[in-house]
């Protein structure tokens, strides 16, 4: 992946699969920076129960997280960042923006970790009825008790601030506006508030970035698209595209293997380059689509090939095949993928006519990989369910909260479901022009655009003013 070295490759959730690849870019931690201290961060484990919600349930297990007390002096506040679909690291704690907002306020840091992932896992394995135990329900109590435990244990007295990265964000909102006993502030960055089953209005987001740096790289795109289902038409096409695109078996075009490969094999490319968009680099994405000759689909399979060379690409059996293992792991893709189709959605299917991707991968594709992976009954109806579940408890757009500070991206495709309305200045929700997904979290840097450094030193005034109130 020469292009996206420096955008991508540590930004990036990437699984391969023996030898071949498939690649998963839109979910994970932001970026770490590098650290700018000598403290090291250090790793605990704090005892959970596997269901809060049942008391004739006594099973737990061991919750990691990490702390560095730097800057803390006595009453001063509590910084829990929230670990999200990923497995913690230290660098969260040595850098980046709640770094930088501790320092100044001589906060205590702490870093969690999200039951199923990393290495937290609450039962022996990841099968589906053991998955009941995974919903934002027994998280957000992980870290009540988590909020409980640190305070007794280490004497802490000072105001509780919960910041998140996309998921993690909405769990930040979410905990405030469940337990603003216990968390003060939160500070959420791009993250989803509003569950939704299509949500088309991310590629649209894609849509938009591609066009406003080249229309021709868009019209490039769409144009392959259309192409390679034509190609798709006939068996001769067929053994070409399987040929040329380098896939490790024939290509399949009966639904959800047509599905799979227009979403996973090519969409998510540009999901995942958009989304985590640094200064160039869609144009140096769509300055080396061009730099293929011969058709737009032509072009298109050049880069896709240098985005999975020297790997031949998979396809919907193995990705089942893969995902229905129930070893537990800390890859992400099981759980998260369990957490989408009973509470959350957010599929980015290709329904809106204003993408490049045709009508090539809408909501019953990603329906049909719940029943796959988690059984018969994990459909149509559990998902909306989950989902006005999740909408109607914690207030989707609209909850009524203060002290919680929104900020999103123009470029982040998830800003659609995150900017909080309605709300009062206590809970200011604000979105920066050209900037992508979770960069205010990092330090203020020599390459951040100007409005993306005042909304930095913005959020680090908020956030101390409230501190600061009584």
């Amino acid at each position: 992946m020469p292009s996206k070295v420096l955008c991508l490759l540590y930004l990036c959730v990437i699984l391969y699969i023996v030898d071949c690849k498939l690649i998963f870019k839109r979910h994970g931690p932001p970026p770490e920076e590098t650290p700018k201290t000598r403290a090291d961060p250090e790793w605990h484990t704090i005892t959970q129960k596997v269901d809060h919600f049942n008391p004739i349930d006594l099973r737990t297990w061991s919750m990691r997280y990490l702390s560095n007390d730097e800057f803390y002096e006595g009453g001063g506040p509590i910084f829990i960042y929230l670990g999200g679909e990923w497995e913690i690291s230290t660098g969260r704690l040595t850098a980046g923006q709640m770094y930088e907002i501790a320092k100044e306020n001589k906060g205590y840091m702490f870093y969690t970790e999200h039951r199923y992932y990393g290495s937290s896992y609450p039962t022996a394995d990841f099968s589906t009825p053991n998955l009941k135990y995974l919903s934002l329900d027994q998280a957000i109590a992980d870290i009540v008790y988590f909020i409980k435990h640190v305070k007794e244990a280490l004497n802490l007295d000072g105001k509780v601030v919960v910041v998140g990265a996309s998921y993690s964000a909405s769990m930040a909102t979410w905990i405030r506006l469940k337990y603003p006993h216990l968390v003060d502030i939160a500070y959420a960055s791009s993250g989803p508030v509003r569950a939704v089953a299509d949500f088309y209005e991310y590629y649209e987001v894609i849509n938009d970035n591609i066009g406003l740096v080249s229309e021709e790289c868009l019209t490039t795109i769409s144009d392959a698209i259309s192409q390679l289902e034509s190609k798709l038409e006939t068996e001769d096409g067929i053994d070409e595209m399987s040929e040329k695109l380098q896939t490790c078996n024939r290509i399949q075009t009966a639904e959800p293997h047509r599905s799979f490969l227009f979403n996973f094999v090519i969409a998510e490319l540009f999901a995942g380059l958009v989304q985590y968009a640094q200064p160039d680099s869609i144009q140096n994405d769509c300055d080396l689509l061009a730099s293929f000759s011969g058709t737009a689909l032509d072009k298109l399979i050049g880069y896709i090939r240098t985005q999975y060379d020297p790997d031949c690409i998979d396809d919907y059996h193995t990705f089942i095949q893969t995902y229905t293992a129930i070893g537990t792991t800390n890859d992400m893709w099981r759980p998260w993928l369990y957490q989408t189709c009973t509470e959350y959605g957010y599929y980015q299917t290709s329904t809106s006519e204003r993408q490049p991707f045709g009508q090539t991968f809408g909501l019953d594709f990603f329906v049909n990989w719940c029943t796959d992976l988690f059984g018969a009954n994990f459909g149509t109806e559990i998902l909306e369910t989950g989902i006005k579940r999740t909408n109607i408890f914690y207030g989707s757009q609209t909850p009524e909260v203060t002290k919680v500070l929104s900020i999103h991206g123009t470029v982040d495709p998830w800003h659609p479901l995150g900017i909080l309305s309605d709300l009062n200045d206590q809970s200011p929700s604000i979105l920066i022009t050209g900037t992508s997904h979770c960069a205010d979290l990092n330090s203020i840097s020599d390459g951040d655009l100007s409005q993306l450094v005042e909304t930095k030193l913005r959020a680090r005034e908020i956030i101390t003013e409230w501190l600061a109130d009584d």
